[in-house]
């Protein structure tokens, strides 16, 4: 009741502030409309139920955060920390990500594990095919040499794999069925989101892990992942831009679905053997 509560309250203001900018300040309108979709995005999603941190198991280890500012285009905080739960949970032997940018969530998903690591992005002397891009994305494009940066500071154990391309192309041959992790955290329009998704699918491994980042936040983010939603069990981690996807989850109704049955306990004999078998 609370929660409702609360929830009412969010849309309510936000909505309040919507009217009164397109009699008033019809300006701002269009930036109270961005922020009630997002605040809207946040509470309700048709066919994706919420997560709460707390339905995570816990970890005995510390999650550990680099203690730089935020910067746009990096994984905002609470994201970056929700994420990091979930690594600790999982305890993943390898991991693909698709975007790596300045390489501040890669080198977390190192301090935070001890997985090998693949992290894939496209530099923008060799970017093709973003007619469509928008100017936020276009500024996203980093030269080669910029790629990762942030990472090589920590990476002494050489686990970081960097690799270039454009994602939607790219040939994960070698990586299909290997990946306990995925983060699909690259292109950022509604055909990439879904190429970058399919990948996804295709490279976890029973019992590996999905996460979207930028859903509840970009449209067609948020648009492609209720699209998967409709046959695949996905979840969003409340307070977060996140959407998580385990292999082994049963794909029941959404209103039917038990987080205790997509998110089981500490992972199985069967899952530990995979993992441990991984190339």
């Amino acid at each position: 009741m609370l929660r409702l509560r609360a929830t009412t309250d969010i849309v309510t203001t936000v909505w309040r502030r919507a009217i009164l900018d397109a009699f008033v300040a019809p300006r701002r309108f269009e930036v109270s409309v961005r922020e009630f979709w997002r605040a809207s995005n946040r509470l309700f999603h048709s066919g994706i139920e919420n997560m709460d941190l707390s339905d995570l198991p816990g970890s005995e280890q510390h999650i550990r955060l680099l203690a730089s500012s935020w910067s746009i285009g990096a994984m905002p905080p609470q994201d970056l920390y929700a994420l990091m739960r979930i690594v600790r949970w999982i305890e993943p032997a390898t991991i693909f990500e698709i975007g790596t940018f300045t390489g501040r969530t890669t080198a977390h998903l190192a301090l935070n594990s001890d997985a090998r690591i693949y992290t894939l992005d496209m530099p923008g002397e060799m970017a093709s095919g973003i007619e469509n891009y928008t100017s936020g994305d276009l500024s996203l494009l980093r030269p080669r040499e910029e790629i990762g940066r942030t990472y090589r500071a920590f990476e002494e154990s050489h686990r970081i794999h960097q690799l270039f391309g454009d994602s939607r192309t790219f040939d994960y041959t070698p990586y299909r069925g290997r990946m306990d992790l995925v983060l699909v955290d690259g292109c950022h329009l509604y055909d990439g989101v879904l190429r970058d998704s399919r990948s996804a699918f295709d490279m976890i491994r029973p019992g590996g892990v999905i996460v979207w980042h930028d859903f509840s936040n970009l449209y067609d983010v948020t648009r492609a992942v209720r699209f998967l939603a409709v046959q695949h069990s996905i979840f969003h981690v409340e307070g977060t831009s996140l959407a998580v996807h385990m292999r082994e989850a049963q794909e029941h109704e959404a209103n039917a679905v038990k987080r205790s049955e997509v998110f089981p306990g500490p992972a199985t004999a069967d899952a530990a053997q995979h993992r441990d078998s991984a190339g």
